[in-house]
Parts: C-alpha cells; sequence; structure tokens
C-alpha cells in the first residue's frame, strides 16, 4: 500500500505546517522528550496527543486552531489539567496555556485580568498584593477560567457569589482563529454563555474578573474525629447550619488515614473572619473530642496550600458531584459503607459533604447566566482515588454506587442531578446527537436552548466539544 498522501491532502498538509510556522511558543510533538507534557491530575484520562502546543499570546493560539483544523485534529484546552472528564486530553492537538500566566490588576475599576494558564495560587498570590480577592477555590493548583466559567464554587461566594458571577470580560479566540474582546458590549450573548458553560465557545486568552477588598487572613480549622462520632457530629452540624452566615463553608468527610489505615471523620472549615470570631461561631466543634485539631489563622495568600495534599494524590481518578435534601444518619452510614468497601482497591479515595453558603448564589435568575443550577440544595462529591488500571470498571460502579446512595433519602431533583458540573466526570464529547442534548438539558436546564444559539453563532462545526457539549441550535 502507497504511503503518499493524495495531492490534495498533500496541500492541505503543506498549507497547515506553514501555519505553524508562525506559530512563536513551543510546539511538541511525542519525539520531544524535553518539552511533550501530556500528564494529568487523573493519569486514567490521559491521550497521547499528536501535538501539544504551548502558546505565549492570543495570535498563538489562533495559529494553532486553524492549523488543528485544516489537518482535521480535534482540539483540547489545558489550563489547570484537573479535569477527570478527560475534557483537557485528546489524540489531536492540545493547547497548553502553561506559560500564559500572567495576571494584572486595574485597581481603579478593581478588575483583575487572569491569562488562561494561571493557576488559584498565581492569581491569588498576585491580587493580593492589591489587598484585593476574587471568588476562587481552595486547591491552588486548579486553574482559574475552568473553575470560573464552569460555575466555580468558593469560600467567598457568600459574599460574592459564583466564580462565574464575578466574570465580567475576556479575551477569546473564537473556532474560526478571530480574536475578540467579550464584554456587556462587545458579544455579551458570549459573555453569558462563559458563565457556566466553560469552554464550548472558543479559547479564553485572559479573563477579566470583579475584584474585592479581602481581610488579610483566613481563618481554618482541620479537626479529625474516629467514627464513633459520626451522630453526634451530624446533629451539630445540622443545628449549626440553620445559622450558617455567608462567611463560614464547612465540610464533612471521610478519609483513610496513611498512619494506622482506619477510617476517620474530618470536620475542614474555611471563613472569612478573624480568630476570635472562629472560636464564636466553630468552637462548638471541639466539645466532640477530636483526636487531631488544627485551628490556623494564615495569610490569605497561602490559605491555598493547606490543600496541596489533593493535588498531590496519586494513581487513576474518577469522581462524581451529587446533590441532597435530606442529612440523616442512616443514609449517611450506608454512603460511608460502600465508600469503605472502594478504599481497599482506592487507598486515597473521599467522600465528602459539603456545606458552602449558597443563599446569595440560589438568588440570581436562573436565566441571568448559563450556569443553571441555582438552588440551595447542598452539594456532596466523591472521588475513587488511587486505584490500579484493571479496577477501573469496579471504580466507576462503585462510584455511581455511593453517588446513588447518598442522595437517595433526598428529593427526586437530587437524585436525577448531575450535581455541580465543575466536579463531574461525565462529558457527551463521544456522544450521539440525542445523548448530548439529553445531557445539556441535564447540565443546563433551561439555559440550553440559548446556549444552543449561542454555539451556533460561534462554533457551528463544534470544534470545542471536550466538556459537556452544546450542540449547535438547528437551522
Amino acid at each position: 500500500m502507497s504511503n503518499t498522501r493524495p495531492e490534495t491532502e498533500t496541500h492541505h498538509h503543506e498549507k497547515g505546517v506553514s501555519l505553524l510556522q508562525n506559530f512563536k511558543g513551543i510546539v511538541s510533538t511525542p519525539s520531544d522528550l524535553e518539552t511533550y507534557t501530556i500528564e494529568r491530575w487523573a493519569p486514567n484520562v490521559v491521550k497521547k496527543a499528536a501535538y501539544v502546543v504551548y502558546p505565549t499570546d492570543a495570535k498563538d493560539i489562533s495559529v494553532a486552531i486553524l492549523f488543528a483544523r485544516s489537518e482535521k485534529l480535534p482540539i483540547a484546552i489545558s489550563g489547570g489539567r484537573h479535569n477527570v472528564a478527560g475534557a483537557s486530553s485528546t489524540e489531536g492537538l492540545v493547547i497548553d496555556m502553561r506559560k500564559m500566566i500572567a495576571v494584572r490588576v486595574d485597581t481603579d475599576n478593581k478588575v483583575g485580568y487572569i491569562q488562561g494558564g494561571a493557576t488559584l495560587e498565581h492569581a491569588i498570590k498576585e491580587l493580593f498584593k492589591y489587598g484585593m480577592a476574587t471568588v476562587l477555590g481552595h486547591a491552588g493548583s486548579v486553574g482559574v477560567v475552568g473553575l470560573a466559567t464552569g460555575g466555580g464554587l468558593g469560600y467567598k461566594m457568600g459574599q460574592h457569589g459564583l466564580a462565574c458571577d464575578n466574570i465580567v470580560s475576556a479575551t477569546m479566540v473564537l473556532a474560526n482563529g478571530e480574536i475578540v474582546i467579550v464584554d456587556d458590549e462587545h458579544h455579551p450573548d458570549l459573555l453569558w454563555g462563559i458563565k457556566g458553560g466553560s469552554s464550548n465557545f472558543g479559547v479564553i486568552v485572559e479573563l477579566g474578573m470583579r475584584l474585592h477588598e479581602t481581610r488579610p487572613d483566613v481563618h481554618i480549622i482541620q479537626h479529625i474525629y474516629p467514627m464513633e462520632q459520626l451522630q453526634p457530629l451530624m446533629e451539630e452540624l445540622t443545628v449549626w447550619s440553620k445559622g450558617q452566615t455567608p462567611l463560614e463553608t464547612l465540610f464533612l468527610g471521610f478519609f483513610l488515614s496513611p498512619d494506622d489505615g482506619k477510617p476517620y471523620i474530618a470536620i475542614d472549615g474555611i471563613g472569612d473572619f478573624s480568630a476570635e470570631e472562629g472560636e464564636r461561631l466553630w468552637g462548638r466543634f471541639l466539645k466532640f473530642n477530636p483526636i487531631k485539631s488544627k485551628v490556623i489563622q494564615p495569610s490569605y495568600d497561602t490559605y491555598t496550600s493547606g490543600y496541596d495534599g489533593f493535588a498531590a494524590l496519586p494513581g487513576n481518578k474518577v469522581q462524581a458531584p451529587m446533590f441532597w435534601t435530606k442529612f440523616d444518619y442512616e443514609t449517611v452510614k450506608k454512603s460511608f459503607d460502600k465508600w469503605l468497601v472502594a478504599t481497599a482497591k482506592a487507598p486515597t479515595s473521599a467522600l465528602y459533604y459539603d456545606f458552602f453558603p449558597l443563599d446569595l448564589m440560589a438568588s440570581v435568575p436562573v436565566e441571568a447566566t448559563a450556569f443553571a443550577q441555582r438552588t440551595t440544595v447542598r452539594l456532596a462529591m466523591v472521588g475513587i482515588y488511587g486505584f490500579d488500571e484493571a479496577w477501573t470498571l469496579e471504580a466507576n460502579q462503585a462510584l455511581e454506587d455511593i453517588r446513588a446512595c447518598v442522595s437517595s433519602s433526598s428529593t427526586e431533583e437530587a437524585r436525577r442531578s448531575i450535581g455541580h458540573l465543575n466536579h463531574s466526570g461525565l462529558s457527551s464529547m463521544d456522544a450521539s446527537k440525542k445523548e448530548m442534548d439529553a445531557m445539556g438539558r441535564r447540565a443546563f436546564g433551561p439555559n440550553y436552548p440559548r446556549l444552543q444559539q449561542v454555539k451556533r453563532k460561534y462554533d457551528p462545526d463544534m470544534v470545542f466539544n471536550r466538556w459537556f457539549c452544546v450542540r449547535p441550535a438547528d437551522e
């Protein structure tokens, strides 16, 4: 069989390669051992890309998109590389944003401009130099753009809404290679779409986010308890949650101790207040005699270091978010029992019940942004972490069993929900038209038809299709 390309294909290939000659950053292929990087937080989602490109500016991104399209290569965008559904991996071309991490601050208008490769750690440290902050998460290695455009939970959300509610502008490269400014006056439909619709419409070069003055420190608690304290802790959390302030975020979780291999309960808290206020609000949890306890008041620009262990978890990973409306001991204990069985093969697994301050987020009309999960229903997340590849099928089954159990005593709406999209291992990238629309409606609710119109306008060929895909509206 001949290995030569047909004349027309050769012409297009040569044209595509010539496009990359205008790329100022690094172009890497599997043979480039020093620059070719495809590692992800979840190794099981990695695909061997034909090209990994590291752009330095918007023009580089445009060149990369046009090259990939000319070569008929699928495109993935890599920011913080934490997506467990594999959205940042492809066998085609990966646009790896790690070289674009600059953060600049407009102090007069209180807007931070954050490049597409910047992590939470990058952004928080730079913004803090100006005494400013925006709504971000907790793990410093997570990418800002992916977190914010997918919704974005964070401990400041009780005061300022979701991360996506704080997006005011973006510089983007569209599927046709065009570089555009997106704000209230320019492409407002696209601005609406990226507030929850994530990577469906193009590559975000730089994200403009509303800034807020921040106190200089953060109150953090980490208490560890034996399992026999579960029921009284749940009862105390229920009482506390009825008076929860917008400044308080707590988590109840389960983990295996690396020291003795036994399961324990963790109460983690992060609050936007002083140590004295922390003692008043959260001192109640010390009466349950934690076997280990940490109460600290770190500087705001260093608080993410307390979550570095999350980023360093080894091995394969699958995870699922869910909603719950009933916090009853029987259901939580059953969920724990299922989780504990899974830890025999996945020892770094975690199960967390989240107590974010949700009222402000839920008060925003659902049609105001693409993000549609405007509800005060509580969140949870289960992660099956650290398993061998041979156990993948069982890991996914365990994940589904635990997810279903957590919300089994809750409302039907909670049971059917995907949960917070940023934490999901689901994707509709390989789905049929019917399946894609069904998943889109589950993810975006009543906003899906409008998102389809935006998709039809800016990406009718579905160049960007690696997440909860939005199918363009029919003609």
